[in-house]
């Protein structure tokens, strides 16, 4: 795994929290900033967190330091945790579970079959997870908080994404890593964060991080997931609110020299979600196109290209061509097909097998 001899930003400037927050290094940081020339904004930037790791970068990497680092302190033997079948979040747990000796099972609910679905599915079985396919949303969640723990109550039950209070500290600490880099002067501070919106940590942590830092950026969420579940706020600015404050409180609990500052929910862009989670969009599919033609980065269609269609649309709005834009990239840039390769479907539980016999949504590209 790779280490850094820095000591994290965050621990930095609030030295009891290193003493008080266990966490394991799994990942190479700070991340890098750089600037996207070629696009209507002269001072588009982006945050490479697809670089965050060697083994499997992105934005979990960041969460499942803290999160792992607790199993590995209570002596935790098994992770579970939800997702739709092609989680990134799930992936990512098998792989640094397989690496620390932890079993990881993952409870699964469906979501549009696309090459990186079924890619996703192949590496769980490579990396060693239990995949249990549990049909709907509803039924997923009924099994998380409810019939799965009756038989496995001994696990730690990980959120989706990995949006729990350790998780997002992860995002806190990301926060302060950017505070960093614009005191070195690697970039301007930026006027602008924008980030996905999927299950609240990555814009809860930001946003707190950037309150508690110090930045003066407007940091934005792009919703990619159903704001709802039911009658019960899922991915809505409430609900990152309140995981803001939770997780203020828990710091606070751990450092009492961690500010009180407010947790007033950031901004959250409803209008790039489409027609449901994992359902490729013109915008995002325009997005994809023009970021690998002109930024030499991939998009994919369930959270990074929807965010960044979102960050296009800044970027060419007048009033806003002079402002510091920085794009959160959380997707992972490691390639694992060789990987996914070595798999067999039919090596996966028989309830996955369809997924694999039924067509692909379709994912045009659009010609920038």
């Amino acid at each position: 795994m790779s280490n850094t001899d820095r000591t994290l930003p965050l621990f930095h400037a609030y030295p009891e929290l290193e003493i008080n927050i266990p966490r394991v290094s799994l990942g190479g940081f700070p991340t890098p900033v750089r600037r996207l020339s070629g696009f209507d904004c002269e001072n588009l930037w982006v945050k490479r967190d697809d670089l965050s790791s060697t083994i499997y970068g992105g934005n979990k990497v960041r969460k499942l330091e803290f999160i792992l680092g607790d199993a590995i302190k209570r002596n935790i033997r098994e992770v579970v945790t939800i997702g739709g079948i092609g989680t990134n979040h799930g992936l990512a747990t098998a792989i640094y579970c397989q690496r620390l000796g932890i079993r990881c099972t993952l409870l699964l609910f469906e979501q549009p079959v696309t090459s990186y679905v079924k890619r996703n599915l192949l590496l769980y079985r490579h990396f060693g997870a239990r995949i249990v396919f549990t049909g709907s949303l509803p039924k997923t969640v009924l099994a998380y908080y409810l019939t799965h723990r009756l038989s496995h109550p001994a696990a730690q039950y990980v959120f989706a994404g990995g949006s729990n209070v350790l998780g997002t500290i992860g995002f806190v600490n990301a926060a302060f890593e950017l505070r960093r880099q614009v005191e070195e002067g690697q970039m301007p501070e930026p006027n602008y964060i924008v980030c996905p919106l999927g299950s609240n940590g990555t814009l809860a942590g930001l946003t707190l991080g950037a309150r508690l830092a110090g930045l003066h950026s407007t940091v934005m969420g792009v919703r990619v997931t159903a704001s709802h579940l039911g009658p019960f706020p899922a991915s809505t600015p409430g609900a990152v609110a309140k995981l803001m404050a939770e997780t203020l409180r828990f710091l606070r609990r751990k450092s009492p020299l961690v500010a009180e500052v407010s947790t007033r929910a950031p901004e959250v862009l409803d209008e790039y979600f489409g027609e449901g989670y994992g359902c490729p969009t013109s915008a995002c599919c325009e997005a994809i196109d023009i970021m690998k033609q002109r930024g030499g980065l991939d998009l994919e269609p369930t959270y990074t290209g929807k965010t960044f269609a979102a960050v296009l649309d800044m970027t060419r709005c007048n009033r806003r061509r002079s402002d510091v834009v920085l794009y959160w990239h959380t997707y992972n840039s490691v390639d694992l097909s060789r990987e996914a390769e070595s798999v067999d479907f039919h090596d996966l539980p028989r309830s996955f097998h369809r997924f694999f016999e039924m067509p692909e949504v379709p994912v045009p590209t659009c010609h920038a």
